[in-house]
């Protein structure tokens, strides 16, 4: 293919960019419309059952907060390896990424829920009690006895509910797992604690929102400067950014899902959840793209040979998340320890065994021999449809890793509070989300490699 003319380039801007009578023009606004619809019943939700609604919420937020962070991964990523062939795609991953900084918003409801959601809130309630008790009488005892001594109040009140159903306090259910595990609660109260707990969130917002301000910033400035000094800060920076991202993302994983049990810990629960948010923003870029070249607006800057190494990559990361996945399962299974088996109890019993099953068959089995063949990815629609099943499956796994938690049975029950939670966080991310594709070309027409991308062809 020859070099774009200088009349041609100065045309791609605006060559790749929505037109304002094309109906993704007003995409915004309909995504607008529906956090709106989303957000008031959330707020009629949260009125009338607060408890129900911070498990909805914090599933609506997790699920679409894994495909940002994915998206902002693979921009990253391919500024690290100094890719060439995904310059042509890789706008539309860069404006999901420019979105993170609305789920500080979003984050909201989850911090003023926290007494609903986290065991641990409660606790460390009850060890401040006891220490002040513990102060007022004259300091006579020493932290050591101070800690036993709450853990055994605890596990005393917990114990005696143990042979029941369960015992619920400020909207939880106590099992005898958690009354057996208070002295691990205890141990953990340095970290689980409401200051820093937030302390961290803060953290992980702002690493978020600097690192796409960074690459996108660039990115889009580009667009005008034409210059590789742009494309060689961002590769510089590549490497650090990429530990700024793990360490943030799994602490993250760590401290709003993880610690909804918090006598239960799994080492690699942060890659877990970095698998499913690669499948998950792999699978939209690759139905986005799909939608927008169906409009005319690509051109032919996305080929079939870029959705073939998109296919291959959603494919090699669908693997992987089945490893991690898989790998977790098995460990504990053949060690059957009470305290880590608990997690999947709760994922097979109380009418979860279903669901369980159609997950791992739909997440896993179907997609991986559909996706398989050469063919299906050199076939755009039917990668693009194995991509929407991605999707909801990710939807699905997502309900799968929370929601066990909402119920005092721990058992599955489907609520009108999770379709409205997901209505509103992704209808405000995808507002804003769509609105910046309005602003700008939907290819990095600046970026001196994008000829390179364009002749790209799967070896």
């Amino acid at each position: 293919m020859a070099s774009e003319t200088k009349s041609e380039k100065k045309a791609a801007p605006e060559r790749y960019r929505i037109p304002r009578e094309a109906a993704w023009a007003n995409a915004w606004k309909l995504a607008a419309g529906m956090g709106v619809v989303g957000l008031a019943l959330a707020g009629v939700a949260w009125s009338g059952d607060p408890h129900r609604f911070a498990f909805s919420w914090l599933f609506a937020f997790m699920t679409v907060l894994a495909i940002a962070l994915g998206c902002l991964f693979f921009v990253i990523i391919q500024h690290m390896a100094g890719a060439s062939w995904s310059v042509s795609w890789r706008r539309v991953p860069e404006i999901f990424a420019s979105g993170l900084p609305v789920f500080a918003l979003l984050f909201l409801p989850i911090a003023f829920s926290v007494d609903e959601l986290y065991p641990w809130m409660e606790h460390q309630g009850q060890h401040d009690a006891h220490e002040q008790a513990t102060e007022q009488e004259g300091g006579e005892h020493a932290s050591g006895e101070s800690i036993l001594g709450a853990s055994t109040a605890l596990a005393q009140e917990h114990g005696e509910a143990a042979e029941g159903e369960g015992h619920a306090v400020g909207g939880h259910e106590h099992t005898p797992q958690h009354a057996q595990h208070a002295e691990t609660i205890e141990a953990k109260v340095a970290f689980l604690n409401p200051g820093f707990f937030y302390g961290r969130a803060l953290l992980y917002f702002a690493v978020w929102a600097l690192l796409s301000w960074f690459f996108v910033s660039r990115s889009t400035s580009q667009d005008t400067k034409r210059d590789f000094e742009t494309t060689k800060s961002m590769q510089s920076w590549a490497p650090l950014s990429t530990f700024a991202f793990a360490l943030t993302l799994t602490f993250a994983a760590f401290d709003w899902m993880m610690s909804l049990e918090p006598a239960w810990y799994s080492t690699i629960f942060g890659v877990q959840y970095f698998s499913v948010a690669a499948v998950s923003s792999l699978a939209t870029i690759i139905a986005v793209t799909y939608a927008l070249k169906n409009a005319g607006i690509l051109g032919e800057a996305v080929q079939t040979e870029h959705y073939h190494d998109l296919g291959k990559l959603m494919f090699g990361f669908l693997v992987f998340w089945a490893y991690i996945s898989f790998s977790q399962f098995m460990l504990i299974w053949y060690a059957s320890i009470p305290e880590e088996t608990t997690y999947y109890h709760m994922r097979w019993n109380g009418g979860w065994q279903t669901f369980t099953l159609a997950l791992a068959l739909g997440h896993f089995i179907f997609p991986f021999f559909f996706l398989m063949s050469r063919n299906i990815k050199r076939r755009v629609s039917l990668l693009a449809f194995g991509a929407a099943w991605l999707l909801v499956m990710h939807v699905l796994e997502c309900f799968w890793l929370v929601m066990p938690y909402a119920n005092e049975g721990g058992g599955l029950e489907l609520h009108w509070m999770d379709v409205a939670s997901v209505l509103a966080v992704g209808g405000c991310y995808l507002a804003v989300v769509f609105f910046r594709m309005t602003q700008l070309p939907l290819i990095p027409v600046g970026d001196p490699r994008l000829q390179r991308s364009l002749r790209h062809e799967v070896v």
